[in-house]
């Protein structure tokens, strides 16, 4: 059993309301301050590997339910339709959206933009432009082709951008672009899975930020086999993290998750770690 996660609010450069978790009484607070710690629910894994992984409404709703009553405020959620597929279309987002607003009007949604969810770009700016219910903040790839088009068009939907940073190649995309002003995290996600090849990137994309003065909070988060580790490696540099079942389906011993708790628990034990 873990401690009970204690929401501090925050503004982001934005001017948003975040959600720092600290844990008491079971473990030492962080030494380098509280981490905020931001849930990637499910991803685009499909249900083969897990069959936990919540991609129905239903399933998100009860997962997002037993979060927030944890203290998680602050969501990474995947859209699918109906049929079990990822999906930017406005039905889809829309219903989304309003079932975790239902849930708790205090809570802050993002979703993805990645390319492979519309690979046509006419199709899914217009699928953007047709939303009603708007996320609070969206991931974009920096290193995706039409990354900075479609950013522009969801700040001009009013939503806060995430920065997706994997690579040296995408923080000089970033820095280049016009979109610090309205970006309320940088995510330095690493996608190698080996962990000195995995810190040499994130040293690369650190480089090249600090060296264009980007003040804008920074999030780290590895994948699969890394996850562990660069939640660790966020804590020692005093960043923010993400943890979920987008990231990681396994505990560190190898067995596999049963939802997002499981890993919300684990992490908050290495959080607390002396």
């Amino acid at each position: 059993m873990f401690g009970i996660l204690v929401p501090a609010f925050v503004k982001t450069t934005a001017g948003k309301l975040g959600c720092r978790l600290t844990a008491t009484p079971l473990g030492s607070k962080i030494k380098k301050g509280n981490m905020l710690i931001k849930i990637a629910l499910n991803g685009a894994r499909p249900k083969e590997q897990n069959s936990y992984l919540p991609h129905s409404l239903s399933e998100i709703e009860k997962e997002v339910n037993l979060l927030y009553k944890h203290g998680c405020k602050i969501f990474h959620i995947h859209c699918y339709n109906e049929n079990g597929n990822e999906s930017l279309k406005p039905h889809d987002v829309n219903n989304l959206v309003l079932l975790v607003k239902n849930i708790s009007p205090e809570i802050q949604i993002g979703i993805s933009s990645g390319e492979w969810i519309e690979p046509d770009l006419e199709k899914r700016k217009s699928y953007i432009n047709a939303w009603e219910n708007i996320p609070d903040f969206i991931s974009v790839n920096m290193i995706e082709d039409d990354a900075i088009e479609i950013s522009n068009l969801l700040i001009s939907k009013r939503v806060l951008i995430e920065a997706g940073l994997n690579e040296k190649k995408a923080a000089e995309i970033f820095v280049e672009s016009n979109l610090t002003k309205n970006c309320c995290r940088i995510l330095i996600e690493p996608e190698i899975e080996e962990f000195d090849s995995a810190v040499q990137t994130i040293n690369e994309i650190e480089k090249v930020l600090d060296s264009n003065n980007v003040k804008i909070p920074r999030l780290l988060h590895g994948f699969n086999s890394l996850s562990w580790d660069i939640l660790r490696e966020a804590k020692r540099r005093g960043y923010d993290s993400r943890i979920g079942m987008e990231d990681t389906i396994y505990l560190e011993n190898g067995d596999i998750v049963k939802g997002n708790l499981e890993i919300l628990q684990y992490a908050n034990n290495i959080i607390n770690a002396t």
